[in-house]
């Protein structure tokens, strides 16, 4: 088992001036499943390809069990990597395939059957031995790969993707194995993923990326209540969370967010505190708030905690238990989470309350959390 330290990462490809991974640095724990996730060239892979080894560090550390692999090869860094595409050798059986990189290590063959027998179990694997992996669902190959993996002892697991090829029934399914997985064999995982939804439910910590660079490090709790910026806010989430921008005002001795002439966003008392100590009066600020605190109120309910938007149904969602309500706010375009009993329709005239305690607040210019 074993910690994997990453010191100012950085990455850049011949022929480009831009740096693919801009000074990545984290310190993973011994026995963490820690999931870099974001959208699609963000460098969540090229990380994951240079501490397997696959690609080539431009510039700072990486150790594994305190010990610097920058140069070592993939084959002498005591890890194991899961690929997008499974990477199968489609004229071995199963059996042969889980058990080939003992092979070439010139494991025994009792050595070999103990360690490919006990993965199999592990994996649910025992009746399909035999077969090659043509005759195997997307799933039980998944599931080949993982045990390929699993037969090495590795200190560390990577994983690339591994899910992206399945079905949607079947990725909760595998993500589920994969956590169980983890739990069981009590290593280091490194897991890859664009999907937000595997990150939240799989990883004891979260790694957002955008455009090389480390947005926030967190648990998915964490990130989820409190995001450091405008685009974790966005990224985790779905629904993502609204946002709409609006001036810091004052308003008969207390601070209040004006979205347009007619609608002002209550602020909870210490929040005012703390914008007037940085000095947001009269400047530009974005507004956040998450669909599932938005709901349904009678307008003259109106108290000092929330404001209250007059709006017409756009569109409904019906998710089962709940509904997805769009509406707009002059030209932002919003979503409530609402319970599907309350039977809100397409052009219905609704209020909708937002609590001040729910807002969260960025700053126009660096679009980083004011409340932090």
């Amino acid at each position: 088992m074993a910690d994997v330290v990453l010191k100012h990462i950085q990455k850049k490809y011949d022929g480009n001036d831009k740096l693919t991974v801009t000074d990545f640095s984290i310190n993973i724990k011994d026995k963490e499943f820690i999931v870099l996730v974001g959208p699609s060239g963000c460098g969540k892979s090229t990380t994951l390809r240079m501490i397997a080894g696959l690609e080539d560090i431009t510039d700072g550390e990486l150790l594994i069990d305190g010990k610097l692999v920058n140069n070592v090869s993939p084959k002498d860094r005591d890890i194991a990597m899961v690929f997008q595409d499974y990477a199968l050798y489609p004229h071995m059986t199963v059996y042969e395939n889980m058990a080939f990189g003992l092979k070439l290590r010139k494991t025994s063959k009792d050595i070999i059957e103990q360690k490919v027998k006990k993965a199999a179990k592990i994996l649910g694997l025992e009746s399909l031995l035999k077969k090659k992996p043509r005759q195997l669902s997307g799933g039980q190959r998944q599931r080949v790969a993982l045990g390929r993996a699993i037969v090495r002892d590795p200190k560390v697991f990577l994983m690339d993707e591994p899910l992206s090829n399945l079905d949607a029934k079947l990725r909760v399914q595998m993500r589920a194995e994969i956590t169980k997985l983890h739990k069981e064999l009590q290593t280091t995982f490194i897991y890859v993923t664009h999907d937000q939804t595997e990150a939240m439910t799989m990883g004891t910590r979260i790694v957002i990326m955008k455009d090389g660079d480390i947005m926030q490090v967190d648990t998915p709790q964490n990130a989820y209540e409190h995001p450091a910026n405008l685009f974790v806010a966005q990224f985790i989430g779905s629904p993502q969370m609204n946002i709409a921008k609006g001036k810091v005002v004052e308003e008969s001795g207390r601070l209040v967010i004006k979205i347009s002439d007619n609608l002002m966003i209550e602020i909870l008392p210490e929040i005012q505190a703390i914008l007037r100590e940085k000095g947001y009066l009269n400047k530009d600020i974005y507004a956040g708030i998450r669909p599932e605190y938005i709901s349904r109120v009678d307008e003259s309910q109106k108290a000092n905690e929330y404001a209250v938007i007059n709006s017409k149904v756009e569109v409904t969602e019906m998710m089962g238990f709940e509904t997805y309500v769009h509406f707009s706010l002059g030209d932002n375009k919003l979503v409530a989470r609402v319970n599907s009993v309350d039977g809100i329709k397409v052009d219905e005239k609704i209020c909708l309350k937002l609590p001040a305690e729910n807002i969260h607040l960025f700053d126009a210019e660096t679009e980083n959390v004011i409340t932090k």
